[in-house]
């Protein structure tokens, strides 16, 4: 995938082909109007899956929200930030989110504030804010790897500065938002709530990240289990497709030419192609 910024050059970014950078914002730009029309959408994963894996992450997140008597602390209505959240967990779960969104993340708020400066597309400002803040929320309590690396130069940055950025971040996104649509709208305002109580959501989340790491493993192994049989069935059918294919050519010679070599290969593909349907042909080829 193409990446946004290629290298450094001073203290800013820049693109080193402009047709490059053209490509990838087009990109962007059309995946981020779909995904503010539809802030749940996710890739190529079936209904039926998608569904029972966002049921039990949501399952995990009122429970714990129960647990810690969250409905005492925070005084409005957020149901729909529970609904974001088991959405949140299930896309980054997924290698497609990390591929498109990797290029814009960074923990370093000097980065951010390049990219944003380097478009004046409200749109993906929107997505850079929006993919950031989610990235240091779960980062803050699923992974809590935030603080967990060496130093970078004189100081270690804490918890709370990351919180106050993601805070930050929320309120951004959350603005950026409304003023795309005019007006104020149902993402914008779990996005600013989420602003407004990023310690608590991430408290959260630092409670759910049992269920969601054994979430994971198991989701990762089914998809991998059906990959090895997708494969395994695309296999098999260019295999009956080549033996098939080799059969009518064989079968087009022995027609013409009624040699008992050709007829005896032409009988050995039949029986290799029967193995795997039992049905080819049987009204029209037999052995013999």
């Amino acid at each position: 995938m193409w990446t946004l910024f290629d290298k450094p050059i001073g203290a800013c970014y820049v693109l080193t082909k402009a047709r490059k950078g053209f490509l990838l914002f087009a990109k962007l730009r059309r995946f981020t109007k779909t995904l503010m029309k539809d802030p749940y959408l996710y890739f190529d994963i079936g209904k039926q899956e998608r569904d029972s894996a966002i049921r039990f992450l949501l399952d995990s997140i009122l429970r714990s929200r129960n647990e810690m008597g969250i409905k005492d602390v925070i005084d409005e209505f957020d149901e729909d930030v529970n609904i974001y959240l088991a959405h949140l967990l299930f896309a980054i779960a997924l290698p497609e989110y990390h591929e498109l969104a990797e290029p814009y993340l960074s923990t370093e708020s000097s980065d951010v504030l390049q990219w944003i400066q380097t478009t004046e597309d409200r749109t993906i400002r929107y997505f850079i804010f929006k993919v950031n803040a989610d990235h240091l929320l779960v980062h803050s309590a699923i992974f809590d790897d935030l603080t967990a690396g060496p130093r970078n130069g004189l100081f270690q940055r804490s918890g709370k500065h990351y919180l106050e950025l993601g805070r930050l971040y929320y309120e951004q996104a959350s603005s950026y938002h409304s003023r795309i649509y005019r007006k104020k709208t149902g993402v914008g305002e779990v996005l600013h709530k989420l602003a407004r109580y990023f310690d608590i959501y991430s408290g959260l989340l630092r409670a759910v990240r049992r269920d969601y790491l054994h979430f994971v493993t198991r989701f990762r192994d089914q998809a991998f289990d059906r990959f090895l049989q997708e494969l395994t069935k695309y296999e098999q059918e260019s295999t009956l497709r080549a033996q098939t294919d080799h059969f009518l050519d064989l079968y087009g010679q022995w027609k013409k030419t009624q040699n008992p070599e050709i007829k005896a290969e032409l009988n050995r593909v039949l029986n290799q192609i029967r193995q795997q349907d039992a049905t080819f042909g049987k009204e029209f080829f037999h052995e013999g």
